[in-house]
């Protein structure tokens, strides 16, 4: 099953260190199979809050072992990771993904990620989810991951912590989804007092 790895990252120092983190690690991680989908800041805030020094990464896998082989390398472990220590607070988890892994991305594609804090209501979160994931497909939209971590690699991601991350053909097709009638009239009420959620959509990497 293919897997992905989600890094929400607090940065405390963005050059010298992390520059060189990043020049190193996007080689290694291609060399075991990975590939980046998103890095960096949010193209768009949709809901929520994302801090000015919050920093998203989210790269694809063949399967959570491929994820967990270059993660607990002696490549990675040893000689990159520790070029961003003292850098960032970095809570970072490997998630089962949906279907088959995503074909590299247009140019203009964007991922839409939410981090939901749940709070409760069950009942209403399983009609909510029901009834968006009939109409993200009306957009283009596809699910990437829905649900919480398989396994958490750095930091803590709470109990509660749920993570959807959807790929949306365009930045276009992403906000026609989020501000349509369908979505902020009959669908986005549904989930009212299910919890807290962070919603911003990211450029896809350029390949």
């Amino acid at each position: 099953m293919v897997a992905y790895l989600i890094a929400n990252n607090h940065v405390t120092e963005y050059e010298g260190s992390v520059a060189a983190y990043r020049a190193t690690v996007t080689q290694t991680a291609v060399s075991f199979g990975g590939r980046y989908l998103a890095r960096g800041i949010p193209v768009k805030i949709l809901e929520g809050q994302w801090l000015a020094r919050q920093r998203n990464v989210v790269s694809v896998w063949p399967d959570q072992a491929a994820a967990e082989r270059f993660w607990f390398s002696d490549a990675y472990q040893k000689d990159i990771r520790p070029k961003r220590i003292g850098t960032s607070v970095n809570d970072i988890a490997i998630f089962n993904g949906e279907a088959d892994p995503p074909a590299p991305p247009a140019n203009d594609a964007v991922y839409m990620l939410v981090l939901a804090q749940l709070a409760g209501a069950p009942d209403r979160g399983s009609a909510y989810a029901k009834t968006v994931a009939a109409l993200v497909p009306q957009y283009g939209g596809k699910y990437l991951v829905r649900g919480g971590p398989a396994k958490v690699v750095e930091g803590e991601w709470l109990n509660r912590m749920r993570v959807v991350l959807t790929a949306f053909p365009s930045l276009q097709a992403a906000t026609d989804f989020w501000y349509s009638d369908a979505y902020q009239k009959d669908t986005k009420p549904l989930r009212d007092g299910t919890g807290l959620y962070d919603v911003a959509l990211f450029a896809a990497e350029k390949s």
